[in-house]
């Protein structure tokens, strides 16, 4: 899920951002000047994206961990005490399950980042085909993010 919000959010401003830099030939002037538009503009974002998707996994992770316990203990009607949860916790999520879970992220990350630098850096027209290649960009990582999630848990089970 966290990964469909990324490429949601900042897919959809990174395919806008250096599709318009395309549109507007600021890659061209980037080749004019001996500069290598994918080194200087996917290479920082794919870094960031190393970065940031397992950061952002984890944090959400440990909120939806508090905030379920904290459910867990204050409904009467589940009235399961923090001790019981995180008992239950400890021996049902092994450590695999997280390195797991940060895998994907990681392979996630990347993929959305590769899907929309590379559909921003093939767009071509005006400010409509900017709009049209955001959608194009958010739609394929989706798609990316459901097909890698099959496999990565197909071959990690």
């Amino acid at each position: 899920m966290t990964a469909l919000l990324v490429a949601g959010r900042v897919g959809s401003a990174i395919a806008a951002e250096v599709g318009a830099m395309n549109v507007y030939e600021e890659s061209d002037a980037l080749n004019t000047l001996n500069i290598n538009p994918v080194r200087y503009l996917v290479m920082p974002r794919l870094v960031a994206a190393l970065i940031a998707v397992p950061a952002l996994c984890i944090y959400v992770n440990v909120i939806g961990l508090v905030g379920g316990a904290i459910v867990a203990a204050v409904n009467p009607k589940i009235d399961v005490s923090l001790r019981l949860f995180r008992l239950n916790f400890q021996e049902i999520v092994k450590f695999s399950d997280v390195m797991d879970s940060l895998l994907k992220a990681v392979v996630f990350g990347v993929a959305v980042c590769i899907t929309c630098c590379f559909v921003g850096l093939r767009t071509t027209g005006g400010p409509e085909e900017i709009g049209r290649a955001v959608t194009r960009a958010v739609v394929l990582s989706f798609m990316f993010i459901f097909v890698l999630n099959y496999l990565i848990t197909r071959i990690t089970m």
